[in-house]
């Protein structure tokens, strides 16, 4: 079984990574300070604090090396692309003004100046007018920072929402059954399509509304999401919720083996959003795991050899 207490210490070390990268110029010199002295606190702080620095660093675009591995085509194989394909990007998505590939996390400046950062597998509509702007999310996620144009209202709309800016930065994502709205800066009005009455929401609040209305409200940080800067961070998640965050940046499927779905296997670190073969090697290098490929679209996670020893 894991080292509960190694396990808390890498959880930290992550934090600590993640809030230096992420915290502003003024509070860097006070965080480090403070890093220093719970490295300090015991051997093992350091070590661990420079293995996540090292991951951190691995999943920098510019510093990634991806891996191109040439696979062997079958019948089978393209037919389940196919299917995938078939199931999961509808014609909304190809025929959508913008649009990410899996994997693929692109950077936009709109007409107007706002920029948009478009999540893997994402697709969006424009719709500038005299009088508003507006944007329809058909599909998956986008963080906007919005530039000022009084005459003209900043609006994302959802099949679910309408969600107006009245700042500067805000997320919105299109789900299956709802849609999400996270306010990172200033607030943002949100009105529900169907039913419901309008709220708004401030910096540091999430909401999520389905056809019904507001389902749950929460606060959530303000920093920019992981996923903005082609990271997946990841603090004492369990393995399925891993696979399954790296599965919406993949074309094709990911899977857990049997035997890996019942086990209590949890990761903490960082993972490259856009290059998910190296991905799946960190992690799996992580909590040795087997990473075995059908097809470059039908990927199985199964136990590594010592992992497998400690089953029996």
């Amino acid at each position: 079984m894991a080292n509960p207490d190694l396990n808390r210490i890498r959880q930290e070390a992550a934090d600590w990574v993640v809030a230096l990268q992420e915290c502003s110029a003024d509070q860097h010199a006070r965080l480090q300070a403070q890093c220093a002295d719970w490295q300090a606190a015991d051997p093992r702080h350091q070590q661990v604090l420079e293995q996540m620095q090292q991951m951190w660093q691995a999943t920098d675009p510019a510093q990634t090396r991806r891996r191109k591995r040439r696979y062997l085509s079958t019948g089978l194989g393209s037919l389940l692309l196919m299917a995938w394909l078939g199931s999961h990007l509808p014609w909304a998505y190809w025929g959508a003004d913008y649009r990410t590939a899996s994997g693929e996390i692109r950077n936009l400046t709109l007409p107007d100046g706002s920029r948009i950062v478009l999540n893997s597998d994402s697709a969006i509509d424009l719709d500038y007018s005299d009088k508003a702007r507006t944007l329809r999310l058909v599909r998956g996620e986008l963080l906007v920072t919005v530039a000022s144009d009084r005459e003209r209202p900043f609006q994302v709309q959802t099949r679910h929402l309408t969600a107006t800016a009245l700042g500067t930065q805000y997320t919105v994502e299109q789900a299956d059954t709802f849609s999400r709205v996270a306010v990172q800066e200033s607030s943002v009005a949100v009105t529900p399509n169907d039913s419901g009455s309008p709220l708004t929401l401030s910096a540091g609040q999430r909401a999520d509304l389905d056809s019904n209305g507001v389902i749950a409200r929460e606060t959530t940080p303000t920093y920019r999401p992981d996923w903005a800067d082609g990271r997946l961070v990841f603090s004492n998640a369990p393995l399925p919720q891993v696979v399954e965050r790296l599965g919406r940046h993949r074309t094709g499927l990911v899977r857990l083996s049997e035997e890996l779905s019942h086990r209590l296997l949890h990761f903490t670190g960082v993972l490259p959003a856009n290059d998910s073969d190296t991905a799946l090697a960190l992690l799996a290098d992580s909590l040795d795991l087997q990473v075995q490929a059908f097809t470059p679209w039908y990927v199985t996670l199964t136990a590594g050899q010592h992992l497998g020893l400690e089953g029996k």
